[in-house]
């Protein structure tokens, strides 16, 4: 049997991710839970005083790359095969668990990333290929992980989930998407944008988040792989900052601090801002 362990990063957890978490505590067989926040309230110490959970107190803001390396180095220490990794306010779908289940059993010796689809279901296929998934949702195999070289812990947030899946497909390793299942998952603070009869959305991230995903994608696609990183880097260049520019408030802020973020890059600035 497959042995399956959580790691969930905390960050100034609001209530809710208490009843998010418990959702798929019970299928897992160790449940870590990291905790980044340097103000600790009362999830935090809900947390720590569950004997159901292992927590880990990271004592300050070390970046989701830190945490879940620690976490899933924990998980590795009680003999897991694999991880499976989530943002606090992610929603499971705990109820297709056992379908999910087997899914990993069956594609196990395959893939070394599977993650769950996001927002959305695609019943027409099982499986699909892809060159890499966001962090939360994800099954990772440990070894594998620990093979490709951990998450990059110099890019703090942001773009950590794509250098993994480079850095996977630098070592031969598969990863691909269980479309027929999905988390409830929500990217920054998006703004709905009609147009043309159509929907889009704009991030609407706090200025200091445009700062690390600037900054990242600028230097994962100038000093790390063209290629490879060149859809989300023009994504980010044109799209986002276009969406941003007619769209989303306090935009003198958020310039600020991509052109900062940019500047780092650079100059190969990485870590914490």
């Amino acid at each position: 049997m497959t042995k399956i362990g959580s790691c969930t990063v905390l960050f100034n957890p609001d209530a809710s991710v208490i009843s998010n978490v418990e959702s798929y505590a019970p299928c897992m067989d160790v449940c870590v839970v990291v905790d980044n926040s340097i103000k600790k309230n009362e999830v935090s110490t809900y947390f720590k005083e569950n004997p159901a959970y292992v927590y880990v107190d990271m004592q300050q803001n070390c970046g989701i790359g830190a945490a879940l390396n620690t976490g899933i180095a924990y998980l590795d220490s009680k003999d897991m095969d694999f991880v499976l990794t989530m943002d606090q306010d992610s929603i499971f779908p705990t109820k297709d668990y056992p379908k999910i289940y087997q899914l990993i059993e069956k594609y196990k010796d395959t893939y070394s990333l599977m993650g769950l689809n996001v927002n959305e279901v695609d019943l027409s296929k099982e499986i699909q290929d892809v060159p890499y998934w966001i962090t939360s949702g994800n099954f990772v195999k440990i070894s594998d992980f620990n093979q490709a070289g951990r998450m990059n812990e110099d890019l703090f947030i942001d773009y950590v989930d794509f250098d993994l899946g480079y850095r996977f497909r630098q070592s031969n390793l598969k990863i691909c998407c269980l479309s027929e299942y999905c988390i409830e998952h929500t990217i920054g603070n998006p703004i709905d944008i009609h147009f043309l009869g159509k929907t889009f959305h704009a991030l609407n991230h706090a200025p200091i988040r445009y700062y690390y995903r600037y900054r990242n994608a600028y230097y994962l696609y100038h000093y790390v792989d063209k290629e490879f990183f060149k859809k989300e880097y023009h994504r980010e260049m044109f799209q986002s900052l276009i969406k941003l520019l007619f769209f989303e408030k306090h935009r003198k802020a958020k310039l600020k601090m991509i052109k900062k973020g940019i500047q780092d890059a650079k100059h190969k600035r990485l870590g914490s801002f």
